[in-house]
């Protein structure tokens, strides 16, 4: 139960972090005149680096699973010192009253309304554009989601069972089948997220030269096809071309994240009214309706005979739904750095 309201807290937390950026680059945007999208890049890049630090964890200590003490004091004291500690100490706010104290239920209606606002007024471009980075995000959420399992089970043929406590005080040695395991979500989590996130801050230094070159658009339909493959990955049980795949997936996920505000600015305009949060809040729900529907539908998928390779073939299906809706209905030209 702990667990589960722990869980809770974190994916509300997480969902917060990622708008509090959205708000940064609402400032970003105002200053960077038309390199909307360096500015964005710059600002994603800041969220690999978090990435890196778990990911570099596993990498030396092995699977977060024989660790998870140190590993969430280690998430703990970065989470104190970066966001606690250094807010606290270097930022000055003042509170803000109103002169009229607000109506709390109004604010609350206020802000469920702007959601479904903000999603029944997305202008055509930016609804089709919500609706592919919706299909991506469960297509690499499908693999994401059960990464170790994917390569711990299908890839090397571990078992999961007892993998955590196996070999330690008090428990038997490990077989090898659970060496099998813990090897593939050391993997996978490790050595694999570690380059992908370095792919991702090196596209990212390519990303606005790319946009300039070829357009928006086409970096977008481009950036589908990693996904795709996805298709191939849910079949394959080579260690090497898995984890090319994955590490490709790099492309597609920068991509979609790095365009959000670019593209909403050059939909809506900065004009002082024309509420980026609302819009910004839509793209995030979509990304929520992504994740929603992997988690909905994985738990019922891992138990047919294919296990953990049907998730991410159902995903590579829905990424390739997004690479024709990209090529066939996302109409515009975009050219901003």
């Amino acid at each position: 139960m702990d667990d589960c309201a722990c869980g809770a807290l974190l994916r509300v937390d997480g969902h917060h972090v990622q708008l509090d950026p959205s708000a940064n680059w609402f400032v970003d945007c105002r200053l960077a005149g038309n390199r909307q999208v360096t500015a964005a890049s710059i600002g994603q890049g800041y969220s690999i680096a978090g990435s890196l630090v778990v990911s570099g964890y596993i990498s030396f200590f092995g699977p977060v699973h024989q660790s998870i003490k140190p590993f969430m004091g280690m998430l703990m004291t970065i989470m104190f010192v970066t966001c606690m500690h250094s807010v606290c100490y270097f930022v000055k706010d003042e509170q803000y009253i109103p002169a009229v104290k607000p109506d709390t239920k109004q604010q609350l209606k206020d802000a469920f309304s702007a959601l479904y606002v903000g999603l029944r007024k997305l202008p055509y471009v930016l609804a089709i554009y919500c609706t592919i980075f919706l299909l991506l995000q469960y297509g690499y959420t499908a693999y994401n989601g059960a990464k170790g399992q994917f390569f711990g089970i299908r890839v090397k043929d571990g078992i999961a069972t007892d993998a955590d406590t196996c070999g330690k005080e008090g428990n038997p040695a490990c077989t090898d089948r659970q060496k099998a395991y813990n090897d593939g979500v050391q993997l996978a989590g490790g050595v694999t997220d570690t380059v992908f996130n370095l792919m991702g801050w090196a596209y990212l230094a390519c990303m606005p030269f790319l946009v300039r070159k070829i357009g928006a658009k086409w970096v977008i339909v481009i950036a589908c096809i990693p996904q795709v493959l996805l298709i191939v990955m849910s079949f394959c049980k080579v260690v090497a071309i898995d984890m090319i795949i994955v590490i490709l997936t790099s492309v597609s996920q920068q991509t979609i994240f790095v365009l959000q505000l670019p593209m909403i600015v050059v939909q809506i305009g900065l004009a002082a009214d024309n509420n980026l949060g609302m819009y910004a809040g839509a793209f995030n729900s979509a990304q929520c309706a992504g994740q929603f529907l992997n988690f909905a539908l994985a738990t019922q998928l891992v138990k047919t005979s294919m296990t953990f390779a049907l998730p991410v073939l159902i995903g590579g299906i829905l990424s390739t739904m997004g690479l024709i809706i990209a090529i066939f209905f996302l109409k515009f030209d975009m050219k901003t750095m």
